[in-house]
């Protein structure tokens, strides 16, 4: 078996330069919530040296700001184009794995390098040509091989050749010879520092070190990543390898609030938002936290944070229960008088959707709830990410994150979510307009 990786590239800077031409060529940064931090940069970016994570006001340390264009993220624009990417690729292959907002697995469907590069290429221009977003497919025996190979393959920056094929043993050899160990996927800062001190630098080193011993100092999680750059496959191709444990939504307010009512329809909207993500990956959670935070860099005022947990009587992916138990939780930790800078929705006990033990005095009928929410999730789905909602989630949002970089019109996004992938059969033949 064959696996490919697909990763977008730069992909939030891409996303705002395929809706603004004029800022091709030129450094784009994309900050985080508000506009704190860089989490994304265009290759012009890199080359004047910014490093991911750095924050806004430190930029002017690596170059002139004044020719850097920082931009406020747009998450709900970005999270919508990767759906439309994940549909297009989901069209020709036989199984895919979302791993983040811009990466999938997937099986490729030829057993042979060459047609199997061509079916990458294919599915490259043809992404670039629905959603002007470039993505690097880089393909190998194993998955972990596979970010090493979609790795290369963003190296080229070149339409037409950004897919790379490790599957050659020799080639796979001279590559993790030049692989800091560090950059492994499955290896961890301490793990890094731990194989250092013993003068395991590189990939290759890692992978010549004894099983037996990487199994007992680095636990199954090192010996499965060894056994993966080996060539080895150790993970079956199922959605619930990377299914959450729990899943957290939370935000820095742009300005603090102190009325309950505000505070309460920011957790309702991480809630909501917490309880699609949910149904996304087709499991239900079994307990519900929210936790509310003030500024803790104030001078003026002591700080304040706190959190409570509240067990679900039944696990369930609703909104309006998932909504309605973390307002009780909110309400159970509000503190009149306080400016809280920070709040948020965690949800945890996560298991399938198939796997809840029904509650014979349950007070509501889940699966009404069950069969609402799939109707509000395709209204939604067509329509827009945030058409269909509870009351509270269509507020004001006086504790959004500042934006002051923002590159478009807020309705514009409407404008975005409108755009429909093409439809496309499920053949896997090449077809390269």
């Amino acid at each position: 078996m064959i696996y490919g990786l697909i990763d977008c590239n730069n992909f939030f800077a891409t996303c705002e330069r395929a809706f603004n031409p004029a800022l091709w060529g030129k450094p784009v940064v994309v900050l985080s919530n508000n506009d704190g931090c860089v989490i994304s940069r265009s290759y012009e970016a890199k080359d004047l040296g910014i490093p991911m994570g750095c924050p806004a006001f430190k930029i002017k340390e690596y170059t002139d700001a004044s020719k850097v264009i920082m931009i406020s993220g747009r998450h709900q624009l970005y999270g919508d184009i990767s759906a439309r990417i994940m549909s297009i690729v989901g069209h020709h292959v036989e199984k895919i794995e979302i791993y983040s907002i811009d990466e999938a697995f997937f099986r490729m469907p030829y057993g042979d390098d060459e047609r199997n590069t061509e079916f990458a290429l294919m599915l490259t221009r043809k992404i670039y040509q629905y959603t002007g977003i470039s993505v690097s497919i880089g393909f190998a025996p194993t998955r972990t091989l596979a970010k090493v190979a979609s790795h290369l393959a963003k190296k080229k920056r070149t339409l037409n050749e950004n897919v790379y094929a490790l599957t050659d043993k020799i080639d796979i050899e001279m590559q993790l010879a030049m692989l800091p160990v560090r950059d492994v996927w499955g290896i961890g800062r301490q793990t890094a520092e731990s194989l250092k001190s013993q003068r395991i630098n590189t990939a290759l080193d890692f992978v010549r070190m004894p099983s037996v011993f990487v199994r007992r100092r680095y636990t199954v999680t090192g010996y499965r990543t060894q056994c993966e750059l080996k060539g080895e496959d150790c993970s079956a191709m199922s959605a619930a390898t990377i299914a959450h444990q729990s899943i957290m939504t939370s935000r820095s307010f742009g300005k603090t609030i102190s009325g309950k009512q505000d505070l309460n329809d920011a957790i309702v909207s991480f809630a909501s938002m917490s309880a699609k993500r949910l149904r996304s990956q087709n499991s239900i959670a079994s307990s519900v936290t929210a936790f509310v935070a003030s500024d803790r860099f104030s001078e003026t005022e002591p700080y304040y944070s706190n959190s409570c947990e509240i067990k679900l009587p039944t696990p369930s992916s609703s909104t309006l229960e998932i909504v309605k138990y973390a307002v009780m939780a909110m309400n159970n930790i509000y503190r009149p008088g306080v400016n809280y800078k920070k709040a948020g929705v965690l949800l945890s006990g996560i298991r399938p959707c198939t796997a809840v033990q029904q509650n014979l005095f349950a007070e509501v009928d889940l699966n009404k709830h069950n069969k609402l929410m799939q109707i509000v999730d395709q209204i939604n789905s067509k329509t827009g990410s945030y058409c269909v909602g509870l009351a509270p989630d269509q507020a004001s949002h006086k504790w959004a994150p500042s934006k002051k970089f923002q590159s478009a019109p807020k309705s514009s996004l409407h404008i975005f979510s409108a755009m429909v992938v093409p439809q496309e059969s499920q053949s896997t033949n090449i077809d390269i307009d």
